[in-house]
């Protein structure tokens, strides 16, 4: 990579940081391109040099660090060391730290917003990462039942219990983010070791 690449991307990592926070602090309708120029201390042009637009910004904001998660997730469900529940367990934790920790956690709300006014941005989120996600996710599940460790289940309704419980403590962390005692109400360690234990118990084979 030479400098100018380097820069690029430095450039853009500094611009989705800043970008990220407006748009948590004033959601997506209330934050023009002019004020993240602005905010960037860089022009118009200079913004879109990087970015298409509003629309192409924001994606890049809620899937920042998301292909590393993907990665991963993907290099859990590889490990030919440890065992179907094992790698259920540790994928279950990967993907708790993605929900509620990274970007996409924190924008869960937004999301549910801008994509009904622009559905090409659901439609790319949904194809490019939970996808991907949920087809790991259910190679591990795969590899269990293959191996008689894990019993026959539905596949959409393993992947409804499976991240239903994540999307919900993402939303409902954001929609209280400022309780002192956020972390008495919403323990995430706590919730993510009980949400594997049942996806265990409920995947077991008898």
């Amino acid at each position: 990579m030479n400098t100018t690449e380097k820069t690029q991307i430095d450039t853009r990592t500094r611009i989705i940081a800043t970008t990220t926070d407006m748009f948590l602090q004033q959601g997506f309708s209330g934050t023009s391109m002019s004020a993240i120029a602005k905010s960037c201390n860089m022009t118009k042009a200079s913004l879109y040099h990087h970015f298409d637009g509003k629309e192409d910004l924001f994606i890049a904001c809620v899937t920042y660090g998301y292909t590393a998660a993907l990665d991963a997730l993907a290099k859990i469900a590889d490990d030919a060391a440890l065992s179907a529940e094992e790698k259920l367990r540790a994928g279950v934790g990967a993907l708790y730290t993605t929900m509620i920790t990274a970007p996409v956690g924190r924008m869960s709300p937004l999301i549910a917003e801008v994509s009904r006014a622009f559905p090409n941005v659901a439609r790319s989120f949904h194809a490019e990462y939970i996808e991907p996600q949920r087809a790991t996710l259910w190679r591990i599940v795969e590899e269990g039942q293959s191996s008689g460790a894990f019993r026959d289940f539905d596949k959409n309704q393993f992947f409804h219990i499976a991240f239903g419980p994540m999307v919900t403590l993402s939303l409902s962390r954001e929609m209280f983010a400022t309780f002192d005692d956020l972390d008495d109400h919403f323990p995430v360690d706590e919730l993510r070791d009980g949400h594997a234990d049942v996806l265990l118990k409920m995947l077991a084979a008898e």
